[in-house]
């Protein structure tokens, strides 16, 4: 069966080239496959890293090749033809994807992971996005303060524009956060699924960092959503009782999405830096000096500097991925993380993002003005890699704060997402 996916003109950018999908060559992946399927499309990813930046969005052959992969269905549930894999899987692709190009790998995390969320959903409203295309995907407006919901009759109005829509324009579904109205009380966080003949993305994307991504803004004007394409912000928070974990056995679904959401981002940094590591190591195995003609290597700066770089990149990926299990192990034991413990998480996906960002600080040194060339994905890196530690899922200023308000008897602030 071949599914045309069209999008309407909605003042955004210019539609990319329709889809024709076989969806019966869309495979269902393991964890290996997953990964090496990955590992095959970075090189490709890589070739069109430069042109990715000047479109300001992630090419729309590279979201096919994603696509007829089944990388983009990596976290979907089976029932709709996905694979059904979990975090750490998530966790690997993204490491290869990101060696290529952090924009696609950034857009890619967003996209595969909200496959994810809208399994957590009830069946009518993951039948609204797949039931006719198995291939739909959905970016996300998760800031409340940004939206205003209005009960009506059979549901909701929604109204709101929404900053940072990573990979909107590829997408057919808007997963976005307003605040409720309710009589009598003070307003609700809920979570609304829009389709994309209700939603505009206003492509202003233009940024030093992450510039592939067409993270727009995304607008929505009195929208009517029914009430089962809704759910409440604090069921989605704590993972108990989400429609989802009762449709399917996998303990994926009734995860606490917040809690993991911030280490679903910081897999990008990551992988960034540790793509930069390998890439600058490799390059000054050969590289002599431009003055002196001394072999690089030789140099104990570039040594010490190489070290440091090397040690950030594994003393975060080593506790990203002790947290991530303990998390998996919580849900699978039927626990779920207390308030504290998510500050723990969070911050610790902060920090491990800082060190991401030092390790490609400490070599942009070593490398000289040849690490400034338009030509070398190093400068990008750099770029990137500064872009996405400024998400306010990663900042260390912003998780610091709240992990050590905690600690020390002090509530939350008001508007995490925990």
């Amino acid at each position: 069966m071949n599914l045309k996916v069209v999008k309407k003109d909605m003042g955004r950018a210019p539609a990319p080239a329709p889809l024709n999908l076989d969806l019966s060559v869309v495979p269902q992946l393991t964890h290996a496959q997953a990964v090496e399927t990955a590992s095959r499309l970075t090189p490709l990813i890589a070739e069109r890293a430069a042109s990715a930046e000047k479109g300001r969005r992630v090419p729309q052959q590279t979201i096919q090749e994603l696509h007829s992969a089944g990388l983009m269905r990596l976290m979907q549930p089976k029932h709709y033809g996905g694979s059904e894999l979990g975090l750490n899987s998530l966790m690997d692709v993204v490491l290869e994807l990101a060696k290529g190009c952090a924009s696609t790998a950034w857009v890619y995390s967003n996209l595969a992971s909200h496959s994810w969320n809208m399994g957590q959903l009830n069946r009518q409203a993951q039948d609204d996005i797949w039931s006719v295309d198995p291939n739909a995907l959905v970016a996300t407006g998760l800031a409340f303060p940004c939206g205003k919901a209005v009960p009506v009759a059979g549901g909701y109005k929604v109204s709101g524009k929404w900053p940072f829509g990573s990979g909107v324009d590829a997408s057919q579904w808007m997963f976005v956060g307003a605040m409720t109205e309710r009589e009598g009380g003070a307003p609700e966080r809920r979570l609304f699924l829009i389709p994309q003949n209700e939603f505009k993305s206003l492509d202003n994307w233009h940024s030093y960092g992450l510039t592939a991504t067409g993270s727009h803004d995304v607008e929505i004007v009195d929208a009517f959503i029914p009430e089962h394409r809704s759910v409440s912000a604090e069921v989605f928070a704590a993972g108990q009782n989400l429609p989802g974990a009762k449709l399917y056995k996998n303990p994926l679904y009734q995860m606490p999405t917040f809690a993991a959401f911030a280490y679903i981002l910081c897999s990008v940094p990551l992988g960034t830096a540790k793509a930069a590591v390998e890439q600058f190591t490799a390059t000054m195995r050969k590289r002599a000096g431009t003055y002196t003609g001394a072999r690089l290597a030789e140099l104990t700066s570039v040594q010490g500097r190489i070290a440091e770089a090397a040690a950030c990149v594994e003393f975060a990926e080593s506790v990203v991925r002790r947290d991530w299990m303990d998390l998996e192990e919580m849900v699978q034991n039927d626990q779920f993380p207390s308030v504290e413990t998510k500050l723990r998480w969070k911050r610790n996906a902060a920090f491990a993002t800082q060190l991401a960002v030092r390790s490609v600080d400490a070599l942009m040194p070593a490398a000289g003005a040849a690490g400034l060339s338009s030509q070398l994905p190093l400068q990008r890196q750099f770029r990137d890699i500064h872009a996405a530690s400024s998400h306010i899922g990663l900042t260390w200023d912003v998780h610091a704060g709240a992990y050590g308000q905690s600690a020390l008897g002090l509530p939350a602030q008001a508007g995490m997402l925990l």
